[in-house]
């Protein structure tokens, strides 16, 4: 009976003398802070537009041969008098320059064939326009807008 107590109070004195931890593996360091916030970086977002036609001077540059008018494109510069615009983009006579970009025509006589704007037909231009958010520094920043689609329609009589 003897050496059952020893053997039991040398479990217990193993059990109670604490395990050694082992050294783990160093914490990585934590990436630093960026100095300017994500958000002052300039963004993309979609631009709408649209006024009277002022001028337009479009070439079409792709599709030309087809009968469909889905992989038609245009190039080249359309004036427009803006009077709505979304996005704090600027509004009045504004120039837009179209690079192998969609243009939708009218047909105003549904004889199948588009006819040529005129001065002072609906115009609405769709895109992309740049933008830093409000509470960023906006000095020397100035919008780029990135024409995508142009549609003209009749003026309203």
């Amino acid at each position: 009976m003897r050496k059952i107590v020893v053997a039991v109070l040398a479990l217990v004195a193993v059990a109670a003398v604490p395990a050694q931890a082992k050294p783990g593996k160093p914490h990585p360091a934590h990436p630093a802070h960026p100095a300017a916030s994500k958000k002052c970086k300039v963004h993309n977002v979609g631009y709408k537009a649209h006024g009277t036609l002022v001028s337009e001077s479009l070439t079409q540059t792709q599709g030309a041969g087809t009968q469909t008018r889905r992989d038609d494109r245009y190039s080249g510069d359309v004036t427009v008098d803006v009077t709505k615009a979304n996005h704090h983009a600027p509004t009045g006579t504004q120039t837009y320059t179209l690079d192998n970009d969609r243009v939708k025509f009218y047909d105003a006589n549904h004889d199948h064939v588009a006819d040529t704007p005129k001065a002072g037909d609906r115009v609405k231009i769709k895109g992309k326009i740049s933008k830093l958010a409000k509470k960023c520094d906006q000095t020397g920043f100035t919008p780029e807008i990135n024409v995508r689609r142009v549609e003209f329609k009749p003026a309203k009589s």
